[in-house]
């Protein structure tokens, strides 16, 4: 293994947060640059009794009533930048120039990474597929486009197994529970829909939002689902009881909810508002980090210690959960009109994003730099997803296509 790609390895084991900090403390030591560590705007809520709109929702929840909020909702105009935040922003290299497309990367391409073209699951049939996820053990994947539609696919055979019909609206986001047997899909026609995977019936659907819901997720024990819609709430719901209501409704974001996750007891939430919300659901605390950037994609590191979100200013960005510090932040792709998702490779090491030329890009966590570009698909790359186990992606476009991804060339 090149000693380059060592250093990395053994980097990964530690805090995401530490290694970067580590990183750019040795660089500051040796002269090559003078940077600080970005901070967001950050506000934090304290604890307190919340009532759900569908009732008290017996202890399993204790979010507050009443939860600060600084952002300015972007539909309208856009929050001025103050000038530390601008000047911060220039003083961070990766920001400023290194992950240009045009630049080489001195960075070593690791054997591991899943840049060759495995399978092509689904050709282009011109319905636009706007999610894509693998089951918790690899074997399967499940998409959801415009056709309203949701089907579960074997990307070894590209045999489509079964199709899930049942939406009136295009299908925009999909989550699995964790024991594989159920999923629940979201879409145009504001209904949160939980399904049984064998028998492909509809097991419940939750409604309430009154917009298209964008975003919807399990939490670890799958007795929990939260969607987040464009009608700028998220919606808690019990899985496991007969209540039609949500057990609580969040009314903190002030423009469109775009993105979320459920990991622990902490619900990460990102929005058109600029906001990154993160709810602790135990202790009934919100904090908010502000970017000042519509935000359409977040998501926890492997390790828990860091958020990952895009925006719509062709930016990916490494966020410290603990004090909402801008660790890294990642540029080349193009992401300034579209909902793209980005994501994290099983080792925390590498950050991919999706791109609205149909490229798919992968940059090192600690350097910044882009590593590899993939030529993906024709059309924007609206989802990627990398597998729970194994060195493999698939990913999802606007042309239609679904494609796997591998480590290693076929023969």
């Amino acid at each position: 293994m090149p000693k380059g790609n060592s250093r990395k390895a053994a980097a990964v084991g530690m805090s995401l947060a530490a290694t970067l900090a580590a990183h750019r403390g040795s660089t500051d030591n040796s002269g090559s640059s003078n940077k600080k560590t970005q901070q967001s705007a950050r506000k934090t809520g304290g604890s307190g009794p919340a009532e759900g709109a569908g009732g008290s929702s017996s202890g399993v929840l204790s979010l507050p009533s009443s939860m600060p909020t600084s952002a300015t909702s972007l539909s309208t105009a856009a929050p001025p930048r103050s000038s530390v935040l601008q000047r911060l922003l220039k003083q961070t290299g990766p920001s400023s120039s290194a992950s240009s497309t045009n630049q080489k990367s001195s960075i070593p391409l690791p054997s591991s990474l899943p840049i060759y073209e495995d399978q092509v699951v689904s050709d282009a049939t011109g319905a636009q597929i706007n999610a894509c996820q693998y089951n918790t053990t690899g074997e399967y994947i499940l998409t959801g486009g415009v056709d309203r539609t949701v089907r579960l696919w074997n990307p070894e055979t590209r045999f489509c197994i079964k199709t899930y019909e049942a939406h009136g609206w295009e299908v925009l986001d999909l989550a699995i529970s964790p024991e594989n047997g159920k999923f629940a899909s979201c879409g145009g026609d504001k209904t949160v829909f939980l399904w049984d995977v064998l028998s492909g019936m509809t097991i419940r659907r939750f409604s309430g939002h009154t917009q298209r819901i964008n975003a919807v997720d399990f939490d670890d024990s799958g007795s929990l689902l939260a969607s987040g819609s464009y009608d700028a709430t998220i919606r808690l719901w019990d899985c496991r009881s007969q209540l039609r209501a949500p057990i609580q409704v969040l009314e903190e974001p002030k423009d469109s909810v775009t993105s979320i996750q459920i990991q622990g007891s902490n619900l990460l939430a990102g929005c058109v508002d600029g906001s990154i919300r993160i709810y602790d659901i135990r202790m009934g605390k919100l904090t908010t980090d502000n970017i000042f950037e519509p935000v359409t994609s977040v998501s926890f590191s492997k390790d828990g210690n860091c958020v990952l979100a895009s925006s719509l200013d062709d930016t990916v960005r490494l966020m410290d959960l603990s004090n909402g510090s801008l660790l890294n932040a990642y540029k080349g792709h193009k992401n300034s009109q579209y909902k793209i998702r980005s994501c994290l490779s099983n080792s925390d090491a590498f950050v991919l994003s999706g791109s609205e030329d149909g490229k798919i890009f992968i940059w090192d966590l600690i350097e910044g730099e882009v590593v590899h570009q993939i030529e993906a698909h024709s059309k924007i790359v609206s989802s990627i997803a990398y597998h729970p186990k194994e060195d493999k992606m698939c990913s999802a476009s606007v042309d239609g296509s679904i494609k796997t991804w591998t480590s290693q060339p076929n023969p």
